[in-house]
């Protein structure tokens, strides 16, 4: 394996850890995260599973049609993605319970600032991890296979897809913010974005590296 591999490696890592990190405190906030973290938060809460379980488990049946339609978009951080983001995010929020007061979570400035902050910091890790291209989580996957399979638009077949998953989420009843909503509709651009102008890898040069590799 190349040097530039392992820089993708290591990129791809520490977006993922940082990811789950910082949806932990989107969660402790509680003004909203990704439309993929409000779906299986609410289905956590529902049924009373940790949310690294449920994200797993909702990751192994995304990953049945990636696997059959999409194998090109698999790569090492496909799996790293799938099985990491929900124990990091569970482990950090069990640190946050334990050393934390609630009130920081509760009362203004404080919970609003930290919302900001932990929305600037998911993004920014989120980029790390997208534009490493070591492969595409199953739920980004979908919208991706979906686009090149149908000829729709990408940007139009991801908003259905998010809006889809949101109202899942609600169904599992999950409560919906304007932070998901935001999300929802900024994510896209927004990594895009902070993968051109602040990342060491441009984001033309990301292709998704097989795990054989």
């Amino acid at each position: 394996m190349d040097s530039l591999f392992w820089k993708r490696f290591w990129i791809m890592t520490i977006g993922v850890l940082g990811m789950g990190a910082f949806l932990s405190l989107l969660l402790q906030a509680g003004y909203g995260v990704d439309t993929s973290a409000f779906m299986n938060s609410s289905l956590s809460q529902r049924i009373g599973i940790p949310l690294g379980t449920v994200l797993l488990a909702t990751n192994i049946i995304l990953f049945i049609p990636q696997l059959i339609w999409g194998r090109k978009l698999i790569g090492i951080g496909t799996i790293v993605n799938m099985t990491l983001i929900g124990y990091t995010s569970d482990f950090c929020t069990m640190l946050e319970e334990r050393y934390i007061s609630p009130a920081f979570f509760i009362d203004q400035p404080s919970r609003a600032i930290l919302f900001m902050l932990s929305l600037a910091g998911f993004l920014f890790f989120a980029a790390l991890y997208m534009n490493a291209g070591l492969g595409q989580a199953p739920y980004d996957s979908i919208p991706t296979m979906l686009s090149r399979r149908t000829g729709l638009p990408f940007f139009a077949v991801r908003m259905a897809w998010d809006f889809l998953t949101i109202a899942l989420g609600i169904l599992a009843g999950g409560h919906l913010t304007i932070g998901t909503v935001l999300m929802a509709l900024t994510i896209g651009p927004t990594v895009a974005w902070i993968g051109k102008h602040l990342l060491p890898i441009p984001i033309d040069d990301s292709r998704p590296v097989p795990i054989s590799r």
